[in-house]
């Protein structure tokens, strides 16, 4: 981002758009202009960067633009929880995770992922901007009442071009008819967008893959318990998942969801060992033993072939699970990254623009095509942005300051590297990105950090850079032969693009290393 880039004031952004404030405050509000918000204890500021503005203007009816999205486009955004028990809004997001579940595996209908989708909770936003954001054209929305036994769900689609509302249903059963409604709506879109379906996508849509209510009900709670990310939270989950299936007994759903709860303790850091790895593995088990084509099946024995640095076995379970499932933003994101860590980048980047169109808001899809422009030794103006804008999606989180302050690093802007670098909320400051993160900055190098808790390649690898950075060579290819045993095998990176290697390039260690890299990287489509 160059220096004069940034405007900040209402003030300032109306100026540059030759608007008035109230205009772009509406702009904001309808037609998502990319406005950005810092918050403090008292107040908040705004700013912008005239590069979004301009990008903006290209795309909005500001100017010439094309139409909103395909026509066989949707999301599905949160259905509202109108019940009197807050304790509800499971349910809530249970219906619309399964709505979107179902219309996702349709070949001929891309659908938003629901964690983009779920970006538009209560929003205010109108439809327009919200299907601008998305890049859809239809919008499926609704709310849930649940009194007991009785339910009452409403539903409308929405043609985001003209703000019509295609249809509306309001449908009042039972619990019991929970199934019937979910295959309802989905069927109705179907004819609403005129999807064709074939035969194997009609008894998709009609398969109930877990037809009991009481562990239907333990499923929901387990997801969105899942989606907090703390120990306690997976903890209840791994509980709830167990009491379903002892409930319904052995059930190729539950199992796969339970496979995912474990794998969730070593993704959120909080278990490196390897017993989620063999938990998860028992669960695959079950999976194939239950359904020997499982695409949740294949998805999670991808998983955890990634997490043992068994990147080509990974690989292969990953493009199995997508031939059945094609719209899972999960498998395309490990894919891609796979394909990337693997130096395959050429393969990588059309997963990359699916993953795109399909899951647009969710911070670490956003970096994806700087990823893998990165790999590929271009640290241009334009990947910086993305990962400047993955951070400011989500500042609290630690991940995303350290790969922001790595890529400031490779591209020299060491002052704000180092702003961003030692810019950690005190409570966060002894977390491992935090101190990864602070030694890429210029401080003292984490000793301590044992190789267990590294858990994928990411770590080794912006160790090695930090203490290849600091002249620390011993260190640094030590830390490189753990990444390159967890998967990281891009040779043509570490070869010629990554900066932190031409110090260590001299060294037999790192000559020797390379070989094995190489060796592995040309073997990567044979094996």
């Amino acid at each position: 981002m160059q220096p004069d880039d940034r405007l900040d004031s209402w003030k300032e952004i109306a100026a540059y758009l030759k608007r008035s404030v109230r205009t772009v405050r509406r702009w904001e509000h309808e037609e998502a202009l990319p406005v950005h918000r810092h918050l403090h204890h008292t107040h908040g500021t705004v700013y912008a960067h005239k590069s979004e503005l301009e990008a903006w203007r290209q795309r909005s009816s500001r100017a010439p633009a094309a139409p909103i999205a395909a026509t066989k486009s949707i999301a599905v955004l949160p259905f509202a929880n109108l019940s009197n028990d807050a304790d509800n809004e499971y349910f809530a997001d249970g219906l619309t995770d399964e709505v979107t579940t179902n219309l996702s595996r349709l070949r001929a209908l891309r659908v938003i992922s629901g964690t983009s989708a779920r970006r538009f909770r209560n929003s205010a936003s109108g439809a327009k901007a919200i299907a601008a954001q998305l890049g859809v054209r239809f919008l499926l929305e609704g709310g849930v009442r649940r009194a007991g036994e009785r339910l009452r769900i409403s539903a409308q689609l929405i043609d985001a071009a003209s703000d019509d509302h295609i249809w509306a249903e309001t449908y009042d059963g039972t619990i019991d008819d929970i199934f019937a409604i979910q295959e309802r709506l989905a069927r109705v879109i179907v004819d609403a967008l005129e999807v064709h379906l074939t035969a194997d996508e009609e008894q998709t849509l009609a398969r109930r893959p877990i037809d009991n209510l009481p562990a239907y009900d333990c499923y929901l709670r387990a997801r969105h318990e899942g989606w907090r990310w703390r120990q306690d939270a997976i903890d209840r989950a791994v509980h709830l998942l167990q009491d379903a299936l002892d409930i319904m007994g052995d059930n190729a759903r539950l199992y796969a969801a339970l496979g995912r709860a474990y794998l969730q303790y070593r993704e959120a850091g909080i278990d490196l060992s390897e017993r989620p790895l063999v938990e998860a593995d028992r669960c695959t088990t079950k999976v194939f033993a239950l359904e020997p084509s499982s695409a949740a099946g294949m998805q999670l024995r991808g998983w955890i072939h990634y997490s043992r640095g068994n990147v080509r076995q990974a690989v292969r379970d990953l493009e199995a699970s997508l031939e059945r499932e094609p719209n899972d933003a999960d498998t395309l994101l490990l894919l891609s990254n796979c394909y990337l860590i693997s130096g395959r980048v050429a393969a990588a980047r059309p997963l990359i623009a699916r993953v795109l169109e399909i899951d647009p808001l969710t911070p670490v899809t956003r970096c994806m095509p700087a990823y893998a422009d990165i790999v590929e030794g271009n640290v241009s103006a334009s990947a910086i942005a993305a990962y400047r804008q993955m951070f400011e999606m989500d500042e609290s989180n630690p991940m995303g300051r350290l790969f922001y302050a790595y890529v400031l690093a490779l591209s020299g802007n060491n002052d704000e590297m180092r702003a961003i670098g030692n810019g950690f909320a005190p409570d966060v400051r002894g977390t491992l990105p935090a101190r990864v993160a602070m030694f890429i900055a210029g401080g003292e190098p984490p000793t301590d950090i044992a190789v267990e808790q590294t858990a994928s390649d990411v770590f080794p690898r912006l160790l090695a850079y930090a203490y290849a950075r600091a002249g620390m060579a011993d260190e640094a290819i030590r830390w490189l032969q753990i990444a390159v045993d967890r998967g990281f095998i891009n040779y043509p990176f570490l070869a010629e693009h990554d900066p932190s290697t031409k110090s260590l390039r001299r060294d037999p260690r790192f000559t020797s290393l390379l070989a094995r890299v190489r060796e592995r990287w040309e073997q990567f489509d044979a094996t």
